[in-house]
C-alpha cells in the first residue's frame, strides 16, 4: 500500500513538473512576443498545440491568435479537430479573432456537424471573419437540396447573426420570387434594424429591386428608419426617380405615420411619378 502511494506520488510530482515547465516555456514565449520577436514566439509556442495537457493546448492556443497573421492560421487550422472541446474552442475563438479566411470552408463544413460550445465558437469565428465566410455559407445553404442540410445551414446562420442579410440579399439576383422565397423568410426572421440596411445597399440592383422592396415591407417597422434615412440622402438630388419611387411605395405599405411629413414634401417632387408615389402613399398611410 505505501509502495502503491510512492508511485502516486511520484507520478504526480514528475506530472507538476512536466506541466510548469510547459507553463514556463510559454511565459519565454510570450515575453518574445512582447518585445516583438513574434517569429521566434511563434515557433516556440507551436509545439505546445499538441501538449498532453489540454489547459497547455489551451494557453498555447490563445498565444498563437495573440501573435496572430497567417502563419498562426496554418497553425491553428489542426487544433481545430482537437479531442478536447475546450481546445477547439480556443483554436476556433482564435481562428476567428485573428479573421484567418482560409479557415471559412473548414468553419462552414462545421457550422453544420458540431453543437454545444463548439458551434457557437463556429458561429462567431464565421461571424469575425466576415465576408469570405459568410457568403460560402450562405452558397452552400442556397446549392443544397437536402432539407436537413438545408436547416443546419440555416442554424447556422441564425447563430452567425444579422451580418448574415447582407449576403443573403446578394444572392437574390437571377432567382424567381418562389426560388428566393426562404431566403427572404430568412431574412425577415433576423428583426434587426440593420437587415433593412443591407437590403437597401442592394435595392438600385434592378435584378433585385423589386425583391427587396417586398422583403423591406414585411420587415415593417424595423425598415422604416432606414428607408427614411436613404430618402433623406436623395431629396434635392436629380435623377433617382425610380428608386425614390420605390422606396416611397414601401413606407405607403409599412404604413407609419410617422412618415407622413417626408412623403408630404415628395408629394411636392418636380417628376411626376414621385410626386404620384407619395400621394398614393400618403391615402395608404392616412387610411384616407
Amino acid at each position: 500500500m505505501k509502495k502503491l502511494n510512492l508511485l502516486r506520488f511520484i507520478f504526480f510530482i514528475a506530472g507538476s513538473i512536466f506541466v510548469l515547465a510547459s507553463c514556463s516555456s510559454l511565459e519565454e514565449a510570450r515575453s518574445l512576443h512582447n518585445q516583438g520577436k513574434d517569429g521566434e514566439a511563434l515557433k516556440m509556442a507551436a509545439k505546445y498545440l499538441k501538449d498532453g495537457d489540454p489547459a497547455v493546448r489551451i494557453e498555447a492556443a490563445n498565444l498563437v491568435g495573440s501573435i496572430g497573421g497567417d502563419e498562426a492560421g496554418k497553425l491553428l487550422m489542426p487544433v481545430m479537430d482537437d479531442e478536447d472541446a475546450e481546445v477547439q474552442v480556443a483554436a476556433i475563438d482564435n481562428i476567428g479573432k485573428i479573421k484567418y479566411e482560409p479557415a471559412s470552408k473548414k468553419l462552414v463544413a462545421m457550422s453544420i456537424s458540431t453543437d454545444g460550445d463548439v458551434f457557437e465558437a463556429v458561429g462567431g469565428a464565421i461571424r469575425n471573419i466576415g465576408a469570405p465566410a459568410i457568403e460560402l455559407l450562405v452558397k452552400r445553404y442556397n446549392s443544397t437540396s437536402d432539407t436537413a442540410e438545408k436547416n443546419a445551414y440555416k442554424k447556422a446562420m441564425f447563430e452567425v447573426g444579422p451580418s448574415v442579410a447582407a449576403s443573403i440579399a446578394k444572392s437574390l439576383a437571377g432567382k424567381s420570387f418562389f426560388e428566393n422565397r426562404g431566403n427572404f423568410e430568412l431574412l425577415i426572421a433576423f428583426k434587426n434594424p440593420m437587415v433593412a440596411q443591407w437590403m437597401l445597399d442592394e435595392i438600385e440592383n434592378e435584378a433585385v429591386a423589386d425583391m427587396v422592396v417586398e422583403a423591406l415591407v414585411k420587415l415593417g417597422k424595423q425598415a422604416v428608419v432606414p428607408i427614411v434615412n436613404k430618402l433623406q440622402g436623395l431629396k434635392g438630388r436629380e435623377g433617382f426617380a425610380e428608386l425614390k419611387s420605390r422606396l416611397i411605395r414601401a413606407l405607403g405599405e409599412i404604413k407609419d405615420r410617422s412618415v407622413v411629413p417626408l412623403l408630404e414634401e415628395f408629394s411636392k417632387d418636380d417628376i411626376e411619378s414621385v410626386s404620384n408615389a407619395a400621394e398614393l402613399s400618403l391615402r395608404k398611410v392616412r387610411g384616407f
